[in-house]
């Protein structure tokens, strides 16, 4: 839906990927659709809603032949219950990938950094807390900088995008989160310099997806060679 998110996460796919040639690379087929009616709008204000978009797009995959699908943008997982009911074929879900990094590194307070949309949803807020740990999300002008820093990135604004992100990021940190997560597919773009000088801090949800995409992949080989 972020065409440069789409891309981020694709790359992020090979680069994680063990290959030695082409061949040995996973095959994607991409839904990649801008078009898609704002996922943030609708949720917060009630604007059009995209849910018949992305059950366009599951199906469009799905006659192409996808075996799994994913999606890299976590306020779309407001739907994702929804598309998974609808689906034919599995679906990988962005906030479990990030529930099961944090439960692994048993980090005790978590920060947020997402569209409002998705802060509003609580949706990585209820994982979060349902497993006992604290969780900070920005406040409102904090929030707001945000939201400013996302657009930012969608427009080709990069600089000034990732000034804004790093603003946010620095203010969560200060406040005593241990890790941040990076919950908005085009902020992992923006912090790109945070997340290659303090990797410790960044839960890069789209890579987490990325990571779990491979793995998927590795496990249907290793059964069809079986």
């Amino acid at each position: 839906m972020g065409p440069l998110a789409t891309v981020d996460f694709m790359q992020k796919i090979i680069a994680l990927t063990e290959a030695s040639k082409d061949q040995e690379h996973l095959p994607m087929l991409v839904h990649n659709v801008p078009q898609i009616p704002d996922r943030s709008a609708c949720i917060l204000q009630g604007s059009e809603d995209p849910f018949p978009a992305l059950l366009r797009g599951l199906r469009s995959l799905e006659r192409g032949g996808a075996e799994c699908v994913v999606i890299p943008c976590n306020t779309a997982h407001y739907w994702f219950e929804k598309l998974q009911k609808h689906a034919q074929i599995p679906m990988i879900s962005i906030l479990e990938c990030v529930q099961s990094h944090i439960r692994k590194h048993q980090f005790k307070k978590v920060g947020v950094m997402a569209t409002s949309a998705t802060v509003s949803a609580v949706m990585y807020q209820q994982l979060i807390e349902d497993d006992g740990r604290a969780c900070l999300t920005p406040d409102q002008e904090m929030q707001t900088l945000m939201m400013d820093a996302i657009y930012d990135i969608k427009a080709g604004r990069l600089e000034q995008g990732s000034q804004r992100m790093k603003v946010v990021f620095d203010d969560l940190i200060a406040q005593g989160a241990e890790a941040v997560i990076l919950g908005c597919t085009e902020i992992p773009i923006g912090l790109a310099d945070v997340v290659k000088t303090s990797p410790e801090q960044c839960i890069d949800a789209t890579a987490l997806l990325a990571s779990a995409c491979v793995e998927w992949y590795s496990c249907q080989e290793a059964r069809e060679a079986a």
